[in-house]
């Protein structure tokens, strides 16, 4: 009985591992896109839900230990498989590095790289179920899931390649089936296996070699804050942050166009703050305008690193430069410094990481450390010449976030259209005599961004039609807990859905809300019948992935990054789920088991949705750690609330109630993810799920079993 006990805690250390393995396989893949999380877990639990039913439907004649021990053997070889298609995943089917990828196929890699690993670990439920009890399964799988996450975020992703993890998960998995079936000698399998750590690091170069298509990659290494990858195509080195395109060297255009058009409006700008995309050569322009001081901040100190490592180029020879390595909302937040201009050099909001530097309240604190005549600029990749409506609502939802904080707002049609915010007017028609004069008094030679570039590419007509198509498109204001400008650039850009697709989002973004709570409606036909326990179920299941999204995404907005704590996170849910099922075995209250208390843990989960619904709004001092708490405390609930339903419909179908618990959990994250929190926001999301909690709870009440 120990030998199982200590299997299905290790399976669970094995399944939070590769779940975290997997997510941020595919952040590194997609972009970087928390919403791939959620996609992710959806298919995740999708595979697990339909492995769990299957399984507990077939007749199977071995013993139950030998099908257990089948299924570790199985499910190690499977997590190889998963991590590999999603390194080959590009190839396979002729994808873009780098580039934004269609929620089509972003939809089908998932599927196909989860489906076997899942399936597997759906399964590993029910024949456990058959060896232990159910509730002590889950207890045990808790327990593996937890310390796991925090093996895995803490010690194994610092000092080992994702393919030193896998190897070490597949020989405990091994190990765990020998052991079970009594077949001591066929340990030395996973002994062996371990040999294959001595060229660990060149199988690692050698798979994700393989994730970028096309790419001499020349440097590889990952930190916290995610996987930087270095390739290089003639004389051009690239740099690529969680397969984000980050900046090239040399690429003297992108540079020049950063930075010295706020420059060159700003009578004299001493003082000057970027943030991002200094090591690529942006450093150099704003010293050609001879600040006092430039302040450069940038997130990951290893960028840095990789930077000066291989384009050659020290930002120690810089004078008057000072580089400040974390967070840059976090210093801007805490500087008591006043600045002439900020210069904000990153790629599009495309992620909830980027997007925070691209919201009214980032702009309200940028504000604060701006000079009286201070200038901010930002930049968007979008066509200057023909603008389609929804290039329009993405521009016209950053002007109008801008307008939050500042006076007046200048768009310029350059390669990348550039916001220009300010409290003092700069009118159309003096901004290219202005380029041009100060220019001259500053003795710039520039290659690009001179009197010929202004000419032909600031003409009045052309400023005239990008103000016109900003000032008439539908825009929103984009806010940490609606973050509706990586919602255009993740969903709606480069093809990412069909026009029909694309036409129904358009539509959901424009209702009003309140129309979703009639989706409410078909849970009253459950109310006065036994299948409501199943709505339970499903509801919980739901609510606590829903949750989990939400919290990522909240930690993300206020911690900065959410790469190196994704199996942390994963880690507290799962012991909160763990404690929750030793509470259900430990406690008088819930030896007898009734729909009224079950209806209660519905209210809890409801009430839950309403603090998170405050903390998000109220932002208190120590977010970060609360967040964490809470996400423990919705484990904690679903471990209540799984028994106790379990309990209520026969043991006997724990194979189908752990189903149901799946697919509410799965559907859960993905409407979140692609619809509810981009489409609502967060705000919103959280009081359905709080209705919806409660009406289910009061559904249980009309029971009688």
């Amino acid at each position: 009985m120990k030998r199982i006990k200590w299997a299905v805690f290790f399976s669970g250390i094995a399944a939070v591992i590769a779940q975290t393995l997997m997510i941020r396989e595919g952040i590194a893949l997609f972009g970087g896109y928390e919403l791939i999380s959620g996609i992710l877990l959806c298919f995740w639990l999708v595979w697990a839900g339909i492995g769990s039913f299957v399984f507990s439907k077939l007749k199977i004649r071995l013993s139950n230990k030998v099908t257990y021990s089948i299924l570790l053997i199985m499910l190690s070889i499977f997590m190889v498989f998963s991590i590999t298609f999603i390194r080959f995943a590009l190839k396979i089917f002729s994808l873009p590095f780098g580039e934004v990828i269609s929620l089509g196929k972003v939809i089908l890699v998932s599927l196909v790289s989860l489906a076997p690993t899942c399936l597997v670990f759906g399964a590993l439920f029910p024949a456990a179920s058959k060896l232990l009890e159910p509730e002590r399964v889950y207890l045990y799988e808790g327990i593996g899931s937890f310390c796991g996450g925090i093996v895995v975020s803490f010690i194994l992703i610092q000092i080992l390649p994702t393919y030193g993890t896998l190897l070490l998960v597949i020989c405990l998995l091994f190990a765990c089936a020998f052991i079970i079936i009594e077949k001591k000698k066929l340990l030395i399998l996973p002994l062996l296996l371990l040999f294959i750590f001595i060229e660990i690091n060149r199988i690692e170069r050698f798979f994700r070699s393989a994730q970028m298509p096309g790419q001499d990659l020349i440097g590889l290494r990952e930190s916290k804050y995610g996987m930087i990858a270095v390739t290089k195509s003639g004389t051009q080195v690239n740099f690529y942050t969680n397969g984000v395109y980050d900046f090239s060297y040399p690429d003297l255009y992108s540079n020049e166009e950063a930075v010295h058009y706020p420059l060159l409006l700003h009578d004299k700008p001493e003082n000057v703050l970027l943030v991002g995309g200094g090591v690529g050569g942006c450093l150099e322009q704003i010293l050609k305008h001879q600040p006092r001081q430039l302040t450069y901040l940038e997130l990951d100190p290893l960028l840095i690193h990789m930077a000066e490592l291989y384009t050659g180029e020290s930002l120690d020879s810089l004078e008057n430069v000072s580089v400040v390595s974390g967070d840059a909302r976090f210093y801007i937040k805490k500087t008591k410094k006043k600045y002439d201009v900020v210069i904000i050099n990153l790629p599009d909001p495309v992620n909830a990481q980027i997007n925070r530097f691209y919201t009214t309240e980032f702009f309200e604190e940028t504000k604060r450390v701006l000079d009286k005549q201070g200038i901010l600029s930002i930049r968007i990749n979008a066509p200057p010449d023909i603008i389609s409506p929804l290039f329009g609502q993405l521009l016209s939802t950053i002007a109008q976030s801008l307008n939050t904080s500042f006076e007046h707002i200048l768009i310029l049609p350059a390669a990348k259209t550039t916001f220009l915010a300010s409290d003092h007017e700069i009118t159309l028609s003096n901004v290219v005599n202005i380029l041009k004069e100060r220019s001259a008094e500053r003795n710039l030679v520039l290659q690009y961004v001179n009197e010929y570039y202004f000419d032909y590419n600031l003409t009045a007509e052309k400023m005239t039609y990008l103000k016109k198509r900003v000032e008439t498109s539908y825009g929103v204001l984009n806010t940490d807990l609606k973050p509706v400008c990586y919602y255009f650039t993740m969903i709606l850009w480069g093809g990412v859905l069909s026009e029909n697709i694309r036409g129904m989002f358009i539509r959901l973004f424009n209702i009003n809300p309140f129309w979703f709570l009639l989706f409410l409606i078909p849970a009253l036909f459950f109310f006065r019948r036994r299948a409501i326990i199943y709505l339970s179920v499903f509801t919980i299941g739901a609510s606590e992935i829903s949750a989990e999204v939400i919290l990522i995404i909240l930690f993300q907005i206020y911690y900065g990054y959410i790469y190196s704590w994704i199996g942390a996170i994963i880690a507290f849910y799962m012991l909160g789920l763990a404690l929750g099922t030793l509470f259900y075995m430990r406690s008088m209250l819930c030896r007898r088991s009734t729909t009224k208390i079950l209806s209660n843990v519905e209210f809890i989960m409801a009430l839950y949705f309403a603090v998170i619904l405050l903390v998000s709004i109220l932002k208190i001092p120590g977010t970060t750690l609360l967040i964490s708490f809470l996400i423990f405390f919705g484990g904690f609930v679903g471990g209540l609330h799984f028994p106790l339903s379990m309990a209520l419909l026969k043991r006997t179908n724990a194979g189908s109630v752990y189903s149901v618990d799946l697919i509410g959990s799965s559907l859960g994250a993905l409407i979140t993810a692609v619809i509810f929190i981009p489409i609502l926001g967060i705000v919103f999301t959280l009081f359905l799920f709080f209705v919806f909690n409660a009406v289910v709870g009061i559904g249980l009440r009309t029971v009688r079993l």
